[in-house]
């Protein structure tokens, strides 16, 4: 989602939604209660904050690369893959606790990223290379390169 304020531009990345079970201390019987964190890619700002969605509040903010804009949470939601179009490369959050865990340099320019449905696999489009970056989640380094058409921006995988 884009959003225009006097001339400026904001790329706001909520692509996913990471569950969070609250401890089942005090919640009757076991039952654990389920939060929901949306995570927003700040381009200008060099951070990425995180909303509690249940509130509309801002819990965490995390400092990562230069430039961040594309943003993707692993399925089972334990971390954060964000992309920094500034400084080639993306960062890694562990959202246990909102820090940055892994850099992994990629390609030029890393915009738009996702993962795959087992988690296994990260995968980030680099415009200024015209590539695809494949990151192997369980190692944080890159796998694969894919040479692809000029100045790819999105990705999506099918499930």
């Amino acid at each position: 989602m884009h959003s225009k304020n006097s001339g400026k531009t904001w790329v706001l990345s909520i692509l996913a939604e990471t569950l969070m079970a609250m401890g089942s201390a005090g919640c009757g019987g076991g039952s654990a209660s389920l939060a929901f964190l949306a995570y927003v890619a700040n381009l200008r700002a060099n951070n990425v904050s995180v909303i509690a969605t249940a509130t509309n509040t801002a819990v965490a903010t995390v400092t990562v690369g230069n430039g961040p804009v594309g943003v993707a949470i692993t399925p089972d939601g334990s971390a954060v893959y964000v992309t920094n179009v500034a400084s080639n490369n993306v960062s890694v959050i562990a959202t246990a606790t909102n820090t940055v865990v892994a850099t992994v340099t990629v390609g030029t320019s890393p915009f738009g990223v996702a993962i795959t449905p087992d988690g296994s696999h990260a995968y980030v489009t680099d415009p200024g290379s015209n590539n695809v970056s494949v990151i192997a989640t369980a190692t944080n380094t890159v796998v694969a390169t894919v040479t692809v058409g000029t100045f790819p921006v999105s990705v999506a995988i099918q499930q």
